[in-house]
């Protein structure tokens, strides 16, 4: 039997987790993609703009929660994520991040991925949270959308 990770939420239950309440409209959010078994949306402290998170509807802590399969399919949505963000965001790169635990600065007791656009300005650093107006996350999200949407 794997080791639990501890999470620094505790909402990791799928009746209180905010990403659950998210895939089940339940709470706003500003999706650019659903499927049947998976759901992205804008992160709302994003690193960069089209910061998205992309995870499985199914309720999960951390990867270890899922099968391999499963874990293909969420890195194969992720990354036809990151080709529409790097698109409708004008990037020259992305970063996926995908962090298990606390210890690795996992805040949310919900598998994600962290889909990052990068332009080359920003090439070597890791830039801080930031915040955008809703008309910008909106704006953001519909441009993601319409990306997707040519994929």
């Amino acid at each position: 039997m794997s080791k639990r990770l501890p999470v620094a939420t505790q909402d990791g239950e799928a009746g209180s987790c905010v990403f659950c309440q998210i895939a089940s409209k339940r709470s706003p959010s500003n999706i650019v993609y659903e499927d049947k078994r998976y759901i992205a949306f804008l992160d709302i402290f994003p690193f960069s703009r089209g910061h998205t998170l992309v995870c499985p509807k199914e309720h999960g802590e951390t990867i270890w929660d899922m099968k391999e399969g499963d874990i293909a399919e969420l890195f194969q949505v992720a990354s036809k994520v990151s080709r529409a963000a790097v698109t409708a965001m004008e990037a020259d790169g992305f970063r996926f991040v995908q962090n298990n635990g606390e210890a690795a600065n996992q805040v949310v007791a919900h598998v994600h991925v962290h889909v990052i656009p990068v332009k080359m300005a920003d090439r070597g650093r890791f830039s801080g949270r930031q915040r955008f107006t809703a008309a910008e996350m909106e704006e953001a999200a519909r441009s993601i959308r319409a990306a997707m949407a040519k994929i």
